[in-house]
């Protein structure tokens, strides 16, 4: 068990990838890991193929596309060369855009669910290796309280991050006892996606979210380093940053 006083001494040395790392809860994630001493791998299209190990408190930039198989499994393999072994994987990528059910073309669905659900259980089924060789290992998906009302983005986009929920508690139980899985469920953030959906959307989420405003970046990325160390006893359950959004 990790005591409250010795919880920032855990991150030091942490082997750590964020999918998704150059947007904003991985960045903010990224930023908090580093100043721990982690070594983090920020996984994105516009990252490096060829990278090398990040030392203690540095971030690298690795190439991955959660759209396409190959990109995955051949970013498996530069993890393992790299790192060894991953003790942190947060799956934070993903696309999706406002579009009402007329709206919601085949495009649209195929990247929201590729992106969403297809491709972060494929990383999280090709990185079973590395995770299970790490030491307490954590795969921290972020998810959506759209799971949960149904209601966000576009149908496509709730859909996804629930399948995201569902097999978040499957990998729980086949992952078990070596590696945990969580999910961290925010609401509408303070980012420009949600204030670029205009001021009657950001006024009516803030007026059904019992604690009155929008979640900050930073709630969500100490959300998810606690879950990472600090919940040593939580899997395969959701974790709500809403302000009691999806009571």
């Amino acid at each position: 068990m990790v005591k409250v006083a010795e919880l920032a001494s855990t991150y030091r040395g942490l082997r750590c990838v964020i999918v998704g790392g150059q947007g904003g809860v991985g960045s903010a994630v990224a930023d908090q890991l580093c100043s721990l001493g982690a070594r983090v791998v920020s996984a994105s299209r516009r990252g490096e193929n060829d990278w090398i190990a990040p030392a203690q408190g540095e971030l690298v930039m690795a190439r991955l596309d959660l759209t396409d198989p190959d990109s995955i499994a051949a970013f498996t393999v530069r993890t393992g060369q790299a790192l060894g072994a991953i003790e942190l994987l947060v799956c934070s990528g993903g696309v999706s855009r406002q579009a009402g059910l007329e709206a919601l073309d085949d495009a649209t669905i195929d990247a929201v669910f590729s992106s969403n659900a297809m491709g972060p259980l494929r990383l999280i089924r090709d990185c079973s290796g590395l995770l299970r060789a790490g030491t307490d290992p954590v795969v921290v998906n972020v998810s959506s309280v759209a799971a949960r009302t149904g209601q966000g983005s576009n149908i496509a986009y709730c859909g996804a991050k629930a399948a995201m929920d569902a097999m978040m508690t499957g990998l729980a139980k086949q992952l078990a006892p070596a590696v945990r899985t969580v999910s961290v469920a925010p609401s509408a953030l303070e980012t420009p996606f949600a204030q670029g959906r205009g001021a009657d959307f950001i006024e009516r989420t803030i007026g059904m979210t019992p604690l009155g405003r929008l979640a900050s970046l930073e709630e969500v990325a100490t959300a998810i380093l606690l879950a990472a160390r600090g919940l040593s006893f939580t899997t395969g359950v959701p974790i709500f940053v809403d302000g009691g959004r999806h009571l």
